[in-house]
């Protein structure tokens, strides 16, 4: 069996080149903006063991690479996940995954700059957080609807701003240790009395899905695939690529960050522990400056994340996926070759959350349902290899199943430690899928036979 490379271009056209595809996969997984957006949810919850949590996020986080580049240059097209989804588990399983990123892009996105809002409403308060938040959707939004190229090379630019941020809060985080290695082997929380307490296992595993969270974005170079040359060749090795710099930047920084914390206590009450670990390495000028460069990564990555979703809604709608007038609408193009309806949709979605929302309440809803989606890619890896074992493959995971297992033991354990309400909520979603799948997708495709 020999699976066709991307099926001939039904309106999107390759302009990238791997670097460009990568870059935007980096600038989308931003690990600036990961590390600052959830370094203090993982600290709440784990302590100085958010260490550990990063390293079992991060063996989770290279399993699913391997899953994400075999079965993405298997299975290369606009839908990336949702593409690899629903050829390997079938149909049903496609729209659950369709579903889930309906939702994702209406939050994930407006999670990240709702956080650049408030950092930069700590350097200016007189900008209120939620309006900021929406001006920077709109500015997000103008650059998605241009040429994929032109908003490759803006994120690109953005990219080795913020990448220069990281290595120096990395750097001056080591240098101004304030503690040694049995900080970090013995995980440790002080209570609200003051009392230092070991963190258990399951403290860990709360805090491992805000680290997936925080890796999240190395399969962004699947999305690209109609518009990328060669994508079969390309899309593995920007996927192993983007995950590796993903784990190596991201550790090294939550390792730099926690032996530099001057009192584990202050830092734990306080709502931007970063900010107050770059005030003590930095002092106030250059804490100031760090901030500006977290204010600028994470808008680009407002802006790379929000390129995939409307690609995503796109393909689900060359699949006629949804009922017509639906389809015409996320299959529609702008002049520049992009889906024109789906980023306006993007838009005033996440405009729309940026305004009645905070922060904390989009970050572990969305770490339960990017773990809902991890669990389907593995599992796709496994069948794959099962259901379409001749297929020619660019990209063979090493060790298999053992990469695909690893992804699904630890997805579930994480999700056993999360709140039962974002638990709910996916399952919501989970059941709209399924529901949409009966009452309507399962009968339009047998009378389309």
């Amino acid at each position: 069996m020999t699976i066709k490379d991307v099926e001939p271009t039904r309106g999107l056209r390759p302009v990238l080149r791997w670097g460009q595809v990568l870059a935007i996969a980096v600038a989308a997984i931003s690990p600036t903006t990961s590390v600052f957006l959830v370094y203090g949810a993982g600290l709440s919850t784990a302590g100085t063991g958010i260490v550990w949590a990063f390293l079992i996020g991060a063996v989770i986080a290279l399993s699913l690479g391997f899953s994400y580049a075999e079965l993405g240059g298997l299975h290369p097209g606009a839908g990336g996940a949702y593409r690899i989804i629903r050829n390997v588990l079938g149909e049903p399983w496609g729209l659950i995954a369709v579903w889930l990123f309906l939702v994702l892009g209406m939050v994930i996105t407006a999670s990240i700059l709702v956080a650049a809002a408030t950092y930069l409403n700590s350097l200016v308060p007189g900008i209120p957080v939620n309006w900021a938040a929406v001006a920077m959707m709109a500015l997000v939004t103008v650059f998605s609807l241009e040429r994929i190229g032109t908003a490759s090379w803006v994120a690109t630019v953005m990219l080795i701003i913020e990448l220069t941020v990281i290595g120096v809060f990395i750097a001056m985080g080591f240098f101004g240790a304030r503690h040694g290695v049995g900080f970090l082997v013995h995980p440790q929380l002080v209570s609200a009395s003051g009392h230092r307490m070991t963190v258990m296992f399951a403290g860990l595993m709360a805090a491992v899905v805000p680290a997936l969270f925080a890796f999240n974005g190395y399969d962004w170079p699947l999305y690209f695939a109609e518009e990328t040359y060669e994508p079969r060749k390309t899309l593995p090795r920007a996927v192993m690529l983007a995950v590796a710099i993903s784990i190596g930047v991201e550790v090294l920084a939550v390792i730099a960050a926690t032996v530099a914390i001057p009192d584990l206590s202050v830092a734990l009450k306080s709502s931007a522990p970063l900010s107050y670990v770059a005030q003590s390495v930095a002092g106030p000028v250059g804490a100031t400056i760090l901030i500006i460069g977290v204010i600028i990564a994470m808008f680009d990555t407002g802006l790379s994340g929000n390129l995939a979703y409307a690609r995503i809604y796109y393909d689900s709608a060359q699949s006629r996926s949804w009922p017509e007038p639906v389809n015409r609408f996320f299959g529609r193009l702008n002049r520049h070759n992009v889906p024109l309806w789906g980023f306006l949709l993007l838009g005033v979605g996440n405009a729309i959350l940026c305004y009645f929302t905070s922060l904390n309440n989009l970050i572990t809803f969305t770490g339960v349902v990017l773990v809902a989606i991890y669990l389907l890619i593995a599992t796709a890896a496994i069948v794959s290899r099962v259901r379409q074992s001749t297929a020619d493959r660019p990209f063979r995971m090493p060790l298999w199943p053992i990469p695909p297992v690893i992804a699904i033991v630890g997805a579930i354990l994480a999700l056993t430690q999360q709140s039962r309400a974002d638990m709910i909520q996916t399952a919501v979603i989970v059941l709209v899928a399924v529901i949409y799948w009966a009452a309507y997708a399962r009968r339009h495709a047998a009378a389309s036979k």
